[in-house]
């Protein structure tokens, strides 16, 4: 097992890519500490990863609970070696009725919490013998779209603290991240729903994509596996893993 004994906090965890990603960690022999609002989801994930599994219930959107978060994950697992940051929040809409209150909640969630979670992970890592960092970022960081400026805004400023991060942390603590391109997850299907949830609209949004498919959130979890774990030269580099969208 890859991960034996590594002491893992995945944010996010209590589905899609943050579910799979815990799912794919405690399977490598890590303890995982799972981070969610979700007390509920946490603890029926908890239950089906087994005695290595530590609920910590948490809103990133709360810088307060950000940094208690980390904290009773190294609590809990007696020290904290990777984390995988995969919290997010999208709201398209037009830029005429985009107010500043709902772009600061897409920085809130997508960028200032992962910051927030990010500063004390690395600190205690870099005092306590190194350790590894991913973020998950999005296709949209790399490519405007219409809509979606908030979220561009946001997942572009996680590819600047990335490497950021990165620079500031080495050699103790790598620091990555991923840019997954459309995932068949809840947050997608409900954003589906939003412009309409008609086939014609599924349609064009696979249409974009070259490999003509969402990603699978497995997929994406084990390219978190790879940084995380294997790409043991890489810091401040970002993984597109998008089916192609940021090269067309």
């Amino acid at each position: 097992m890859r991960l034996r004994g590594k002491k893992t906090l995945v944010v996010g965890a209590s589905s899609g890519v943050g579910l799979e990603t815990a799912r794919l960690f405690a399977g490598q022999g890590a303890d995982v500490a799972i981070a969610a609002r979700s007390a509920d989801k946490l603890r029926a994930l908890a239950s089906e990863l087994g005695a290595g599994a530590h609920v910590v219930v948490g809103d990133v959107a709360d810088t307060d609970d950000c940094a208690r978060i980390v904290r009773e994950a190294i609590e809990a697992m007696g020290g904290l070696d990777i984390l995988v940051y995969t919290a997010g929040s999208i709201e398209p809409c037009p830029l005429k009725d985009v107010s500043v209150e709902s772009f600061r909640r897409q920085l809130d969630i997508n960028l200032i919490g992962n910051f927030v979670v990010a500063q004390a992970a690395a600190l205690h890592m870099r005092e306590n013998g190194g350790g590894s960092i991913v973020n998950v970022s999005s296709e949209l960081a790399h490519i405007g779209m219409a809509q979606y400026v908030a979220y561009c805004s946001a997942k572009a400023g996680v590819l600047g603290l990335t490497m950021a991060l990165a620079a500031e942390m080495a050699p103790e603590v790598r620091v990555n991240s991923v840019s997954p391109g459309p995932i068949d997850t809840p947050m997608l299907r409900a954003e589906i729903e939003l412009f309409g949830g008609t086939q014609e609209v599924i349609d064009g949004a696979v249409g974009r994509v070259p490999l003509k498919r969402f990603a699978r959130p497995e997929e994406v979890a084990r390219a978190i596996l790879f940084l995380a774990a294997d790409a043991e030269y890489a810091t401040g580099a970002t993984l597109r893993l998008d089916g192609g969208t940021t090269m067309v």
